[in-house]
């Protein structure tokens, strides 16, 4: 096996397999890429960790066609510390390889290529062609609010639902929950997927790189994201999400209308002056106010009052800081909503005029 191949195009394919390829696994060859080099000059690398698969074809001046394993998270490490020029790779024996640029040389002992598993390859499939900003949109927007408690299985990726027309992204962690629709083509799902958090980032990985349409398809075990160069498989969670429309509250007593930016200074410098843990803030509101009070033994305490549009009773509520800011960032609106019931209620955020989401924060006792 013998390739030429520019630096960027080859750094670029690196980028993506080292985040997905699996070092820690019992399986050493996963920490590995598998690169086939092509007889129509390309260069094919493969990437997994059993549960995501990558798959990116860029184009090489293939003098010899082969495949070659190696450590992706090495191989990686030199090629971005590398000038922006062809890099030449040759196959050695016992499955070594030799990366020549300029003057430079370096050898990587490989594995056998044969170890490697089979990838879902997503053929006989139906693809559906989606706006991959508007999906990269979707991810961003509920991402943050996926449970990282491994033993909450059910909790830790995002439902996607779709009829073929509208498209709908919820997650929650048991304290927040993140919901938005939006218009979108895309497969239709009688039931909706769950796709797990680390398929999630991925997946957006990939979107990030592209301007135009993507392709997407899905199984009764994954969901495939497809572009002209790459192929993308996450094997979704078997499991039921909560039924979350039970968490979203119905109707409110009190509404709040607040300027966002506004609201989110208040309440970062809220957060530097509330408990570590718990970043506890209390929120008090009066006519035409809004106060809020961060009290930390060990650092003191924050007083801060903006103006909103509000002439409801007086309500006093504890929320966890962090979690209101992350919902008030996903918003992309000037003015947010506020909703609440009452104290040990939640709070419901939604943008003014905007998009069709909202994000439920639960309260906390002050």
């Amino acid at each position: 096996m013998e390739f030429e191949i520019e630096q960027s195009k080859l750094l670029s394919a690196l980028s993506l397999a080292q985040t997905v390829a699996d070092r820690r696994s019992t399986m050493p060859v996963l920490a590995n890429v598998l690169m086939r080099a092509t007889k129509d000059g390309k260069l094919v690398c493969s990437a997994t960790d059993m549960m995501i698969a990558l798959t990116e074809s860029v184009p090489a001046e293939v003098m010899d066609p082969g495949v070659l394993a190696l450590d992706v998270r090495h191989l990686h490490s030199v090629v971005r510390t590398l000038p922006d020029r062809p890099i030449r790779i040759k196959g050695l024996d016992n499955h070594w390889a030799q990366l020549t640029v300029g003057r430079s040389e370096f050898k990587f002992m490989g594995m056998t290529p044969g170890d490697f598993p089979e990838l879902p390859d997503g053929r006989g499939l139906a693809f559906t062609r989606v706006m991959g900003h508007a999906l990269a949109d979707m991810i961003q927007k509920t991402q943050f609010s996926v449970s990282t408690d491994e033993a909450r299985v059910n909790l830790n990726g995002v439902l996607f639902e779709c009829d073929g027309e509208t498209a709908t992204m919820v997650s929650t962690d048991g304290h927040r929950l993140t919901k938005y629709t939006v218009p979108l083509t895309g497969p239709k799902l009688a039931s909706g997927i769950i796709i797990p958090r680390k398929g999630m980032l991925e997946l957006r990985k990939v979107l990030d790189r592209v301007d135009a349409e993507v392709e997407l398809a899905v199984d009764d075990q994954h969901v495939f994201l497809q572009t002209e160069s790459l192929l993308l498989s996450v094997k979704l969670n078997n499991v039921t999400f909560p039924p979350y429309k039970q968490v979203i509250p119905g109707q409110h007593k009190r509404r709040v209308t607040a300027l966002r930016d506004e609201l989110v200074d208040v309440l970062r410098r809220a957060e530097v002056m509330a408990p570590e843990k718990t970043a506890t803030v209390r929120l008090e509101l009066g006519e035409h106010r809004l106060t809020l009070t961060a009290d930390n033994p060990d650092r003191g305490v924050a007083r801060q009052e903006i103006e909103i549009e509000y002439d409801g009773d007086r309500l006093v509520a504890g929320f966890n800081a962090r979690y209101l800011i992350e919902v008030l960032e996903a918003i992309d609106t000037p003015k947010v909503h506020l909703d609440f019931q009452g104290e040990l209620d939640p709070c419901v955020v939604r943008p003014v005029e905007g998009p069709d989401f909202l994000g439920v924060v639960m309260p906390m006792r002050i």
